[in-house]
C-alpha cells in the first residue's frame, strides 16, 4: 500500500494512538522487574502464579495497548471509517486495560478474588469498547472491504479470546468453580494465533510495503490467507474439545502451512524492496519476528505430529516465548519506530497546511530518530531473546541477567520514541510562533495607514 492511498483526513488526533503506544514499553520494563523480584521457580512452570502474571503483563499490557491503538488508526486512514468519539472512547479504552492489567497481575500474585474480579470487569468494560468503536468504524468505511474482513476476523477472535480468559479468571477467584485448565491452551491459541497473528498478518498488508518500500502481498493471499488461518484454527479448536486428534491435526497442519506462507512471502517482499538499506532497523525487527513465527510453526508442528512432546514441561514455555517475545514484540518495536515518526511528521504536515506556512518547518521524517540509538535497541532486543530462551534450560543462571536485559530495551525503547515526540513538542511551537507571525503580519499589510 502506498501513502497516497491512505485516507488521511480521516486520522485520529494524535493523542489517542499516542498513549497507548507509549505505554507498552512500561510495562515491558514491569514485566522485567517481576522477574528480578521473582525466584527462579516461578518461570519453570507455566501454571506458577509469577509466570501466569509475567504473561498478562505482556500480552494485555504490552502487545493489546499496541494493538487498539494500531487497529484504530488502522480502521481510521485505511478503510476510511473513524470511530464515533474515537478521542473519549480511546481515553477510556486506554485506562481501563492499564488499570484491569494491573489488578490482574496483582490478583494472580496475590491469590485475592476480588482484585481478579475487578480486572475482568475493566478488561471487559476496555475490550468491549474497543471492539464496539472498530466495528462502528467498519460500518462506516468508505473503502478496502479486505482490511475490514481481516479486521473482522481479528476481532471474532479477541472475543473468544476474552471470554475464555474471563471464565479461566473466575476459575481462579470463585469458590466453587471450577478452574478449567484443559481451556488455557484454546485460550492461547485463540489470542496468539487468532487475535494476534491474524491482526498482525492484516496490519502487514498496508504497513510492510509502505514503511518498508517492498512489493505489494498479492491479492489472493490478502482475501485468502486470514481466513484459512482462522479456519484451521477452528478446526484445532474443535478436535481438542472433542478430543479427536486427526481433526486437530488437520486444523493445526493449516494454520501452519497458512503462517509459513506469510512468512516466506514477507521474507520474499522484503528482500525485493526498493530502498536497500543495510542499517534499517525496522527491518530488522521484522526479519527477527518471521524468524521467530516460523520457529514457533515448527516446534507447533513438531508436537502435532509427535503429542508426546505436549507432555514436556518446556514446550508451552518455548512455544510462548517464540511467539510473545520473538514473533509479536519484535514486530511490535519494528512498527513502533514506523509508526509513531510518521504519524509525528503526519500532524505536524497537517498543522502546517492549516496555516498555509513552509513544509520547511518539518523535520525530515528519517531525521526524527537516529539509527544508531535504535540499533543499540535492537541488539538489547535480541540478546534478551537469547537468554530467555536459555532461561528455559537453566532459570537459575539466566533469569536475572534475562530481566536486566529485557528491562534495558524497553526503556531504551521509551527513551527513542519520546525523542521523536520532543521534536514533534518543539516544532509545534514554532509553527504556532510563525503561524501567529503571519498573522500579524496580515493585520498590518490589511489594516489601513
Amino acid at each position: 500500500m502506498k501513502q497516497s492511498q491512505l485516507i488521511l483526513s480521516q486520522t485520529p488526533p494524535f493523542s489517542v494512538p499516542l498513549r497507548f503506544f507509549m505505554t507498552a514499553p512500561i510495562f515491558g520494563v514491569l514485566a522485567a522487574v517481576l522477574m528480578l523480584f521473582l525466584d527462579d521457580g516461578h518461570f519453570a512452570s507455566r501454571w506458577s502464579a509469577g509466570m501466569l502474571a509475567y504473561a498478562h503483563l505482556l500480552v494485555l499490557g504490552y502487545l493489546a495497548t499496541v494493538m487498539q491503538a494500531a487497529l484504530l488508526q488502522v480502521v481510521s486512514v485505511v478503510t476510511g471509517g473513524q470511530p464515533r468519539r474515537v478521542g473519549l472512547v480511546a481515553a477510556i479504552m486506554h485506562i481501563t486495560l492499564v488499570v484491569g492489567t494491573l489488578l490482574l497481575v496483582a490478583g494472580f500474585l496475590t491469590g485475592t478474588p476480588y482484585l481478579m474480579h475487578a480486572a475482568v470487569l475493566l478488561l471487559v468494560i476496555s475490550f468491549v469498547l474497543f471492539i464496539g468503536a472498530v466495528i462502528s468504524g467498519l460500518l462506516r468505511s468508505s473503502t478496502r472491504r479486505d482490511a475490514g474482513f481481516g479486521i473482522g476476523l481479528a476481532l471474532t477472535c479477541l472475543m473468544i479470546t476474552v471470554g475464555l480468559g474471563g471464565w479461566l479468571a473466575i476459575g481462579h477467584s470463585v469458590p466453587g468453580v471450577t478452574l478449567a485448565r484443559h481451556l488455557t491452551d484454546i485460550h492461547l491459541a485463540w489470542g496468539l494465533v487468532g487475535w494476534g497473528a491474524i491482526l498482525l498478518i492484516t496490519v502487514a498488508y498496508a504497513v510492510v510495503p509502505m514503511f518498508q518500500l517492498t512489493p505489494a502481498y498479492p491479492p489472493i493471499l490478502i482475501y485468502s490467507l486470514a481466513p484459512a488461518v482462522a479456519a484451521g484454527l477452528a478446526v484445532w479448536v474443535a478436535g481438542a474439545l472433542l478430543n479427536r486428534p486427526v481433526l486437530s491435526l488437520a486444523g493445526g497442519l493449516v494454520v501452519a502451512a497458512g503462517l509459513m506462507l506469510f512468512v516466506v512471502m514477507t521474507l520474499w517482499l522484503q528482500h525485493r524492496r526498493k530502498r536497500k538499506s543495510a542499517s534499517e532497523v525496522t527491518l530488522w525487527f521484522w526479519r527477527c519476528a518471521m524468524w521467530s513465527l516460523l520457529a514457533a510453526v515448527l516446534v507447533w508442528v513438531a508436537a502435532l505430529l509427535f503429542p508426546a512432546l505436549n507432555r514436556h514441561p518446556i514446550y508451552p514455555l518455548l512455544l510462548g516465548m517464540l511467539m510473545i517475545h520473538g514473533f509479536l514484540i519484535s514486530a511490535v518495536n519494528g512498527m513502533l519506530y514506523k509508526i509513531i515518526p510518521f504519524l509525528t511528521w503526519l500532524h505536524l504536515s497537517i498543522k502546517v497546511t492549516e496555516h498555509k506556512l513552509s513544509r520547511r518547518l518539518i523535520p525530515n521524517i528519517r531525521k526524527l530518530l537516529p539509527d544508531e540509538r535504535t540499533h543499540i535497541q535492537f541488539w538489547l532486543h535480541l540478546l534478551m531473546l537469547l537468554l530467555m530462551l536459555a532461561v528455559l534450560w537453566r532459570s537459575s543462571w539466566f533469569l536475572l541477567p534475562a530481566g536486566i536485559v529485557f528491562a534495558a530495551s524497553n526503556l531504551l525503547l521509551w527513551l527513542n520514541l519520546m525523542a521523536v515526540l520532543k521534536i514533534y513538542k518543539s516544532t509545534w511551537v514554532k509553527i504556532t510562533e510563525a503561524a501567529e507571525e503571519k498573522r500579524v503580519e496580515e493585520s498590518a499589510t490589511a489594516s489601513p495607514t
